[in-house]
C-alpha cells in the first residue's frame, strides 16, 4: 500500500546541533553572528516549508550479501526487482523479510526560498539554508522510521540511500519505478539527481530477526559526508 505524509517543520524535531553538524561544525558551536543568522533563516523557513514523504512496504529478501530482491510475489519465478546495494549495506540486512521504499523532500517551496537567497547574493545565508534543507530531508527519513516503529512489530534498519555506502546512484531510477510519476513533486533527472534539490530516496529493511546497527563511518568511502564521525588525522 502506498502512503504519503505532509508534516509541519515542528514535527521533525530538528535540533540546533543537527544544523551545526550539517554546516560542518563537528561538535563545535558557531559564533554568535552565525547563530543569529541561523535563527533568522529558520524563522523564515518555518511558515513556508512543507516537508513530505511517500513510502510503500513490500516483501523482500536478501539474495546475497551484495543484492536484495523486492516484490510482493514472484520470487521463485525471478519476477522481483533486484537492487545491488553492495556489501556494506548488505551486512546489515540479514533477516530482512520486507522493505520500506521511500522518497522524501523539503519541497518545491524550499527550492524557491533557496533561489530567492541566490538572487540576493547572500552567500552565507544561502549556505545556512542549504544546510538546513539537507537536515529537513534527512529528518523526514527519521520520522518515517519512527512511524514504522509504532505501526510494525518488525525490527528495522536505518535508512539507506543510493549513492551512499557503495550503492550505485544509478539504481535511484529503479527505486523511483515503485512510485507514481513525480512522487511528492520530486522529479528524477537522467543523471539521477532529484528536484527539489533537498530530497532523498532509499529504503529501510524490516524483519523479525533484524537487529539495528549504527552507521559505520570508518568503512564508508564517502569521506566528505557531513555526518562522518571518523576522526581526521
Amino acid at each position: 500500500m502506498l502512503k504519503q505524509r505532509q508534516v509541519g517543520l515542528q514535527a521533525l524535531n530538528i535540533s540546533q546541533e543537527e544544523i551545526y553538524q550539517a554546516m560542518g561544525y563537528r561538535g563545535a558551536i558557531p559564533d554568535s553572528y552565525t547563530c543569529e543568522l541561523i535563527a533568522e533563516t529558520y524563522s523564515e523557513i518555518a511558515p513556508l516549508c512543507l516537508p513530505r514523504y511517500m513510502f510503500r512496504i513490500l516483501e523482500a529478501r536478501q539474495v546475497s550479501r551484495q543484492k536484495i530482491e523486492v516484490g510482493d510475489t514472484g520470487f521463485a519465478a525471478g519476477e522481483g526487482t533486484g537492487f545491488t546495494t553492495g556489501g556494506i549495506i548488505g551486512s546489515y540486512l540479514q533477516g530482512m523479510t520486507q522493505v520500506c521504499l521511500f522518497v522524501a523532500t523539503a519541497g518545491k517551496e524550499y527550492d524557491a526560498y533557496l533561489h530567492t537567497l541566490k538572487t540576493q547574493d547572500n552567500i552565507v545565508k544561502e549556505y545556512i539554508a542549504d544546510s538546513i534543507g539537507s537536515v529537513i530531508a534527512e529528518a523526514c527519513g527519521t520520522l518515517l522510521a519512527k512511524e514504522l516503529e509504532t505501526e510494525s512489530e518488525l525490527f528495522h534498519t536505518l535508512p539507506y540511500s543510493p549513492g551512499y555506502c557503495g550503492w550505485n546512484i544509478c539504481e535511484q531510477q529503479k527505486l523511483f519505478s515503485f512510485f507514481p510519476p513525480e512522487p511528492c513533486g520530486i522529479v528524477l533527472s537522467d543523471s539521477f539527481l532529484m528536484s527539489p534539490v533537498k530530497s532523498i530516496s532509499g529504503f529501510i529493511g524490516l524483519g523479525k530477526e533484524l537487529r539495528p546497527q549504527p552507521y559505520r563511518c570508518e568503512i564508508c568511502n564517502n569521506k566528505q559526508c557531513y555526518k562522518r564521525k571518523e576522526k581526521r588525522i
